[in-house]
């Protein structure tokens, strides 16, 4: 059964390898299905697929996340778009501290990487259980500090 689950990572990696590619002569596609083995090899030595297997409950709920997410970024660009070409008396850079409640790595990693997407923000720092970021503005910091993208990561997150 390991051996399915292999095939089928690669197969998957090398799908989106072949979407995003837009190149298919031979050598690069050997290249792709070679980089693809490899990826799936070091992920194996690292032992992720054994601590991983309850992952597939992401498989309902990440693309919620990404569309609330893909929302968030259009509104914050716009927002960004207005404080950068309006007064720049508008601007307040502030750094602050989350208290990230996450259950696991993964979700403190989401949650990071998802602050970091957003315009206008920027995580600078990560530990166990707080996330530094920078915020342009002071209303950005206080809806960091409001938690409702630390919400969504929890209910995205399996553990």
């Amino acid at each position: 059964m390991p051996l399915m689950r292999y095939l089928l990572a690669i197969i998957a990696l090398f799908a989106v390898w072949l979407l995003w590619g837009g190149l298919y002569k031979t050598p690069v596609l050997q290249l792709g299905i070679a980089s693809c083995v490899l990826v799936v090899w070091l992920t194996h030595r690292m032992a992720l697929p054994d601590q991983q297997q309850h992952r597939f409950a992401l498989l309902y709920r990440i693309p919620l996340y990404w569309l609330w997410l893909l929302w968030e970024m259009i509104v914050t660009n716009i927002q960004v778009l207005r404080l950068v070409l309006g007064p720049k008396s508008a601007l307040s850079p502030t750094i602050v501290d989350i208290d990230a409640s996450a259950s696991s790595k993964f979700a403190l990693t989401l949650l990071g990487n998802s602050i970091t997407l957003t315009p206008g923000t920027l995580t600078i720092n990560i530990d166990d259980t707080r996330i530094t970021a920078h915020c342009l503005t002071r209303t950005a910091a206080n809806d960091l500090r409001g938690g409702a993208m630390s919400r969504r990561v929890a209910i995205v997150d399996p553990d």
